[in-house]
């Protein structure tokens, strides 16, 4: 026969069991709901940068027709004067441009590609116009391992030419600065332009589709508050300065 104390116990326990029974299954249900909307989040947080990469993939990959007609031009020219050295040197150039622009998927690239991306494209304006065009460069070492969106540099380059060098036939100068700094990438791209078409090329520019571009990959990337973006030009340059985070 039960004690009276042992009875009592046993009572309590059958009057706390449903109850502590009840807690649980409440506390499993607000587990697993929490779980679910953690999944759902993941889920919609996946969505949206895979459309993200998707927009900033679309955007990399497209590209001006304006350069590649007047690639076109030039080495048909090379053909006709029978220049075979500079023609087959064209080319190898534009073959590499083209390899890097539409095999390129990434999101992020080293600098260091993207100024071997950039050299190629040089190599092959530099048909066009030889000697009056001169490319001045400073690249740190250090910001060689920076990742970057590809196509940033070639991007404002390909604005120089096609807003300032090509509708001056005089001397022209080309200047590109690239320095690691503490917590940054400083990108500084400066074009001599004609001082009687400084505000045609700036407006040109500022409305242009190519700047438009970087703009929008690098608030995608990194955040318009993370970013600085800013265009400058006084009396015979035209100067294009870029900070992203390093």
């Amino acid at each position: 026969m039960l004690q009276p104390e042992t009875f009592n116990i046993y009572i309590l326990l059958c009057v706390i069991a449903p109850i502590i029974g009840a807690f649980l299954l409440t506390f499993i249900f607000i587990f697993e709901k929490q779980i679910d909307s953690l999944e759902e989040e993941k889920r919609n947080l996946e969505l949206e940068q895979d459309l993200q990469r998707a927009n900033i993939l679309q955007l990399n990959q497209q590209i001006q027709p304006h350069f590649f007609f007047n690639a076109l031009n030039s080495l048909l020219s090379l053909a006709r004067i029978n220049r075979k050295e500079d023609l087959v040197a064209g080319i190898e150039a534009l073959a590499t441009f083209f390899k890097f622009k539409y095999n390129n998927h990434e999101v992020l690239i080293a600098l260091k590609n993207e100024v071997q991306f950039v050299d190629s494209y040089l190599n092959i304006q530099q048909l066009r116009f030889g000697h009056r065009l001169t490319v001045n460069k400073y690249i740190d070492d250090e910001a060689l391992s920076v990742q970057i969106p590809p196509f940033i540099l070639q991007t404002i380059i390909e604005n120089a030419y096609k807003h300032s060098f090509e509708k001056h036939i005089g001397p022209a100068e080309l200047s590109i600065i690239i320095k690691k700094m503490e917590t940054s990438l400083l990108i500084e791209i400066k074009n001599t332009q004609p001082l009687e078409k400084i505000e045609q090329v700036v407006d040109e520019l500022q409305q242009g589709y190519g700047l438009e571009n970087i703009r929008k990959r690098l608030e995608l990337i990194y955040g318009l508050e993370n970013i600085l973006f800013s265009i400058q030009n006084n009396e015979q340059h035209y100067t294009v300065t870029i900070h992203v985070p390093a």
